[in-house]
Parts: C-alpha cells; sequence; structure tokens
C-alpha cells in the first residue's frame, strides 16, 4: 500500500499572496482545517486553523476594532504560514506516512514529487484503510492471542486453523502499549471458532474473541 494510491490528488491550495480571510473562507467553506500554499507550482509553505488563530489578535489588544479589521484585512498568508513543511513522496509506503505522522505529531501530509505538490494524505485517510486492513463490519470473528506458552503463536495458531479449514481475512503482529511482548491478532470469516478456541487453550495459549 503506497501513499499514491490513497492520497487526494485534488488539493485546495492558496499562494503566499493570498489574504488571510480568503484563506479562512476557503478553509470553512470546504470543511477543511488545512491549506497548502503553492507558488509557481511549488510548495512553499502550509497554512492551518491553529496558525492563524495563533495571529488573530487578542481581545485585549489596545487596537480599536477598526484597527483590527485593517490589519486583519491586509494580512498575507506568507506572514502566517509553516514555512518548514514535512512532506512525504507518493511511492512512500503507508506505514512510513503513519510513522512519520506520528513522530512529527501531524496530522497533514503534502505528497511532493520533484518540488511539485501532487496530493495530500490525513490521518483520516490512514484511519479508512485501517479499518480496511482489519475488515470493520465484516462478518466473522477475531481473535486474540496473547502468546502460546513457550511455542510460537503465529505458527501454533496458524496449524490449527490450517486443521479446522477456516478462512483468514486478516494476521498481523501487536505490541500493547508497556507489554515486552507481541500478540497476534487473526481475523477468520467465521464464528464458529469455539473448537479452534479450546484446541488453541489446550496448547497453552491465552485467547480472547469476540465476533466482528
Amino acid at each position: 500500500m503506497y501513499v499514491r494510491e490513497y492520497m487526494n490528488p485534488s488539493v485546495i491550495t492558496v499562494t503566499s499572496d493570498t489574504l488571510v480571510h480568503e484563506a479562512q473562507k476557503l478553509m470553512k467553506d470546504h470543511g477543511i482545517r488545512r491549506l497548502p500554499v503553492v507558488d509557481q507550482g511549488k510548495l512553499v509553505g502550509l497554512v492551518t486553523q491553529d496558525r492563524l488563530r495563533e495571529v488573530a489578535p487578542s481581545p485585549a489588544t489596545s487596537l480599536s476594532v477598526w484597527e483590527l479589521n485593517y490589519l486583519l484585512a491586509k494580512m498575507k498568508v506568507k506572514e502566517v504560514m509553516v514555512k518548514n513543511v514535512i512532506t512525504i513522496g507518493p511511492d512512500a509506503t503507508l506505514e512510513e506516512a503513519a510513522r512519520l505522522g506520528q513522530e512529527r505529531q501531524i496530522g497533514t501530509l503534502p505528497v511532493v514529487q520533484d518540488g511539485v505538490l501532487v496530493g495530500i494524505i490525513t490521518t483520516t485517510d490512514l484511519f479508512k484503510v485501517l479499518t480496511q486492513v482489519m475488515r470493520f463490519g465484516q462478518p466473522g470473528a477475531r481473535i486474540h492471542i496473547h502468546h502460546c506458552g513457550k511455542g510460537e503463536p503465529v505458527g501454533r495458531a496458524l496449524e490449527v486453523l490450517m486443521k479446522h479449514k477456516v478462512g483468514i481475512t486478516a494476521l498481523f503482529g501487536v505490541t500493547p502499549p508497556g507489554h515486552g511482548e507481541e500478540d497476534t491478532i487473526i481475523h477468520l470469516d467465521t464464528t464458529n471458532v469455539y473448537a479452534i478456541l479450546e484446541e488453541l487453550r489446550g496448547l497453552g495459549c491465552e485467547v480472547e474473541v469476540r465476533q466482528r
């Protein structure tokens, strides 16, 4: 899964000379919180709702309402935009995008190729992919294996599942916060898992299950 496959290629942008109030209106009209700033095809910055709130004059200012409105009406995006924008390439994997967003604590990554903005990907896009990968909303059962005694949980579980001839729709490992051991999550295409659970537990596995 690559960024190019899940990014939004139709990006609403502004130029650095766009007036701030025009950028605010664009965000409101389109229900978005961030606008890439593009000059002559090149990404030069990013303006966000949070950034605009930071530069808005405080009600406690000594300026008059007229002066405030005059200053805001003249202010341009280049005066408030974030210039050092964290970006990602279209050929990066979604895992790389998620890790970069987490490390930098940002929810939006402009997608840039050779300096040109070609799309944008957000945490909302990544959550959509997560629901697909984890098969949310599809019928079946979710088996959570904490460990399998001294055995290797994935191998032992797969042996049991192959024996019972059930379909696996997703399989992945996770390490919960504070745990030193990786757990195994398996999504099956059936809810008839009683015999499977009993056999896994008989092997020393700690197992939880819930229907999806």
